[in-house]
């Protein structure tokens, strides 16, 4: 099944056609049910303007037109509803939001007001009335969403619920807000409508929600009104945060124990997700009794077609999820929903892609095969061009990314995009140095130069001091896998803030006795999904790291490195430094294109050789630069 994903595709609220697009063809590609995204169930929960309201009349032609694009394909389509209480997540500063008790959100800090017990009756009606406007539409069913911190999670849990009316204290005074829901719907909708629950598993805070304490909850409403099926969530919105969408760096599938524990004590069918990432580990977790049902959200971001093509004996032509949780990037900063390894997302045809022929066959040289370069030769020779791919090895600057610490899945993306260029008949030729002549040898029609970027020196350093060496420098010259510990101190100088920078961090950590940061921010970070961010913090505070912000370094020099805080200028030296390294803003390798150009040959940049950017842009900007060829 596809869980709920919000994929910003609605419009001033309402459903688009790129809505109906993103959730049919995941039903195109085989799946057996598709939950939505998150159904605001009430006003009180302000929703965003790429958000879906289920209480908006306006919206109920779209869902009806989501429900024809599903169910037509054997799929069923179940709604998920939700309120999100206290938290903020998309509308900071709107209307105050409504609370269970008045602990603050602890993701935005915001204070809720206390709901009253008319405002109680008033949501419970809410949920009941969203869940009969779509099964009016067409629906097969609904999942009450209870995880994850959202509203009924506060009332649920000892950790948000503070209450001393019906709705707090004991199990059934937490559960009543639950049980109200859950039986209001049953009611209303009847008993041949799909009725799901996504519980907390785990809260993974103190005096949170446990295990333990789950099953006794799941027993209560069940005993009253039993659904039909039920997964457990991990994580709130604390600093547990991240473990609800475990990123490269958790082991595959890391709550399948938690998940099969509850399962045991489960009369209704469990749903089991979190990091699945093939169809191995997906037909282990019905074989085993992990769950009756496999959840794949991420993958199926990645691949619609995955279990089609898994059906059919063909699951190396799987378009690989990386687990980096940039599509809930995207999405929390507002942005349309996006995936680094699939450029298709949200559009027609995208579960089985047909490729448009090139109306005139080229000869098409690309330097370069790193992400872009890999991407832009493939899907070129899909179109039927004749490709070659000059290149020093394959995967580029990626490929040394994937070596270190958390960042094995990137080599995925490479290997999926290595098969594929050969698959449409690539000519691939490696240890080049590509020169000018080099490259007209080919003969070409058009270049494409995916020849990435370089790191360039700290700006701030002084005329005379040691240079030090870019992380990308480093890591060409030593083993990710081992080596001894060595004594003294690393720097880092962090001008880049994404999520291969601090795995180089958590490299340096395991190799050198002591590490520090610098960075001339307040924090770390920006280029990291927040979630990452928590697993960031936690790994590096773990490790002894120390973080120094807002400061930059002006001096390199016999062991020592001195830094200037940014704001003060006031000065402060590391001793015994055995290694300083920088990982700052990047310098296109672009020194071919303008003598190509000059000689009249079409020329084309690509990746970060056009400009330095991240992973999605160069593989989003290579399939478009393809499709033009």
């Amino acid at each position: 099944m596809f869980p709920a994903v919000i994929p910003n595709l609605a419009r001033q609220g309402r459903v688009t056609d790129r809505t109906v697009a993103f959730y049919a063809e995941r039903a195109a590609g085989g799946v057996a049910l598709v939950v939505s995204e998150g159904l605001f169930v009430h006003g009180s929960s302000v929703p965003p303007p790429t958000g879906l309201p289920a209480f908006d009349p306006a919206n109920f032609d779209g869902f009806q037109r989501i429900a024809e694009a599903v169910e037509s394909q054997d799929c069923r389509m179940v709604g998920q509803l939700f309120h999100m209480g206290r938290q903020q997540l998309w509308t900071p500063g709107a209307a105050s939001p409504l609370g269970v008790s008045s602990r603050p959100d602890p993701f935005r800090w915001t204070v809720p007001h206390v709901m009253s017990i008319s405002e109680i009756a008033m949501v419970v009606e809410a949920f009941v009335a969203s869940a009969a406007t779509l099964r009016r539409a067409g629906f097969s069913g609904v999942e009450v969403h209870a995880a994850h911190g959202h509203l009924i999670t506060q009332f649920l849990s000892s950790w948000s619920n503070t209450r001393e009316d019906e709705y707090g204290g004991d199990l059934d005074g937490r559960t009543r807000f639950l049980r109200e829901v859950l039986a209001g719907i049953r009611t209303e909708c009847g008993p041949d409508f799909l009725l799901g629950l996504k519980m907390p598993g785990d809260e993974l805070v103190d005096g949170g929600i446990t295990p333990s304490e789950s099953a006794r909850i799941l027993q209560r409403v069940s005993s009253e009104t039993p659904v039909d099926y039920v997964g457990f969530g991990q994580g709130n919105s604390s600093l547990s945060f991240g473990d609800h969408l475990p990123d490269m760096h958790y082991p595959t599938g890391p709550y399948l124990r938690t998940q099969r524990e509850l399962r045991a004590g489960s009369d209704a069918p469990v749903v089991a997700f979190g990091r699945i990432t093939s169809a191995a580990e997906a037909e282990a977790v019905v074989r085993d009794g992990t769950g009756d049902l496999v959840g794949l959200g991420r993958l199926l971001l990645a691949d619609p077609g995955f279990p089609a093509k898994v059906q059919s004996g063909r699951e190396d032509a799987v378009q690989p999820c990386i687990y980096c949780n940039a599509c809930w990037a995207e999405v929390t900063q507002g942005r349309t929903i996006a995936c680094v390894t699939n450029p298709r997302l949200g559009t027609t045809g995208e579960a089985a892609p047909q490729v448009k022929p090139a109306l005139t066959k080229r000869r098409v040289t690309v330097v370069g095969a790193g992400v872009a370069g890999l991407r832009t030769a493939a899907a070129a020779a899909g179109r039927g061009h004749e490709v070659t791919l000059l290149a020093g090895q394959l995967g580029g600057k990626a490929r040394l990314e994937s070596q270190l610490p958390g960042r094995r899945d990137i080599a995925k993306a490479l290997d999926y995009q290595q098969r594929q260029a050969v698959e449409h008949g690539v000519r691939i030729e490696l240890d080049v140095f590509a020169t000018e002549e080099r490259v007209l040898a080919e003969r070409p029609d058009t270049v494409v130069l995916a020849t990435g970027s370089r790191m360039v020196r700290p700006l701030g350093l002084d005329a005379d001091s040691e240079p030090g060496t870019s992380v990308r420098d480093y890591l060409d010259e030593v083993d990710c896998t081992g080596g001894d510990l060595v004594d003294g101190t690393a720097v880092l100088y962090d001008f880049d803030h994404t999520g291969g920078t601090y795995a180089v961090a958590d490299l340096l950590a395991q190799r050198y006795r002591h590490v520090t940061i610098l960075t001339p921010r307040p924090h770390l970070g920006d280029g990291v999904p927040y979630l990452n961010l928590l697993g960031v913090y936690r790994r590096l505070y773990e490790a002894g790291v120390r973080i120094v912000p807002s400061s930059e370094p002006v001096l390199c020099k016999d062991n020592v490195v001195r830094y200037a805080n940014v704001f003060t200028g006031e000065t402060t030296e590391v001793e015994d430094v055995r290694l300083f390294t920088w990982s700052t803003p990047r310098e296109p390798n672009d020194e071919l294109a303008a003598p190509l150009a000059a000689g009249g040959m079409e020329v084309h940049l690509v990746g970060d050789a056009y400009s330095p950017r991240s992973m999605l842009a160069a593989i989003h900007e290579a399939q478009t630069l393809a499709e033009r060829l």
